[in-house]
């Protein structure tokens, strides 16, 4: 990250501005009643920008940017890692701070900053960094113009996200139905594609290419996550400046069990079909004449983008608003490879 100037303080009287998506198998009125509990005794007012229908979250979180900016308010993402991936992109381009009310599956990211899972716990510690005006700046990853502040990726990962999405519909959003579902996806037949790769190792350094037959390509941005699998890349990311890229390589079903059990023991560095690295740039795109779109996921999204798939850091952090001195919260049970937490697509009128 190169510029961290932080934006302008917030002051006491700042609006919240507060995003809520539809999520599939999620229970809104349940999340309403719990936030609307955590923010009773608030000082500062609170907008809500609820959802009518399941839209799109981009025009949500844009929305509620431009009112926060406008009313040198606070925006605030009460969701998962999707919903805090839209939020935050929001308030980059917006130039906005925000704070995070941790409502999602596995949120990675809310994990890695040390936040307060409870939702009421998880607002008083927000307002009370509001009052003393701290703020942190946290190291946002891009592929192509998407953010992502957890992971980004191509090849078995977007599917399984798509079945994730599937079952929580059926059973309903758990840790446990999103664990089942990406075993079941992972453990089914999947042919390699071949990718094209450059690689730049350090900003100025120079590139060198390979090329590489794989069914998943990985980038992480979350030390936690990459933690929990066994990859040493994990200190790299957290000392900034570094993504951390997976390559998966095309293997038969037990073999893949194999993997996905090394994963769940935080020993995937030792599989043999695992390569990793840490970069600060990638670059990648199919190899021979299938060129066209490929489907991308971000930190729990899903979007065909046009290839080259560029990886890369912003050169401006993302500044969230919470205490600058936290100890990560623990860790929960790990995916069976790395993952984002749910899918939380919305479009919300305030």
């Amino acid at each position: 990250m190169t510029d961290i100037q932080s934006p302008l303080l917030l002051h006491a009287q700042s609006p919240v501005h507060l995003v809520v998506p539809l999520r599939p198998g999620a229970d809104l009125d349940l999340a309403r009643s719990q936030l609307s509990g955590a923010f009773a005794q608030c000082d500062h007012p609170v907008v809500w920008h609820v959802p009518r229908e399941r839209g799109d979250i981009v025009q949500l979180a844009d929305h509620a940017a431009a009112a926060a900016r406008d009313s040198a308010g606070l925006l605030v993402a009460a969701g998962g890692d999707g919903t805090i991936n839209a939020v935050a992109a929001a308030a980059l381009r917006a130039g906005v701070p925000m704070g995070v009310v941790p409502m999602g599956t596995f949120n990675y990211f809310s994990r890695e900053q040390g936040l307060a899972m409870d939702a009421e716990a998880a607002v008083l510690q927000m307002l009370q960094a509001l009052r003393a005006g701290e703020l942190r700046p946290v190291q946002v990853g891009f592929v192509n113009d998407r953010v992502f502040l957890v992971n980004a990726s191509v090849g078995l990962y977007p599917r399984l996200l798509a079945e994730r999405e599937q079952a929580t519909r059926r059973f309903g959003r758990s840790r446990w139905v999103a664990m089942g579902a990406a075993v079941w996806s992972m453990l089914r037949p999947s042919s390699g594609r071949r990718w094209r790769v450059l690689v730049r190792t350090h900003q100025g350094a120079q590139v060198y290419e390979q090329e590489h037959q794989v069914t998943t390509l990985f980038v992480g941005n979350n030390p936690l996550q990459l933690e929990q699998v066994g990859l040493p890349q994990a200190q790299s990311v957290a000392q900034g400046g570094q993504l951390a890229v997976v390559l998966l390589k095309p293997q038969g079903r037990w073999a893949m069990a194999r993997t996905v059990w090394r994963a769940a023991l935080g020993q995937l560095e030792q599989d043999p079909a695992v390569l990793s690295l840490a970069c600060a740039e990638l670059t990648v795109s199919p190899s021979g004449w299938r060129k066209g779109r490929v489907k991308v996921a971000f930190d729990g999204e899903r979007e065909r983008m046009d290839a080259p798939l560029c990886f890369k850091l912003h050169p401006r952090p993302l500044w969230l608003v919470a205490p600058t001195r936290l100890e990560r919260t623990p860790a929960s049970p790990v995916e069976p490879l790395p993952a984002a937490t749910g899918v939380a697509p919305s479009l919300v009128t305030a």
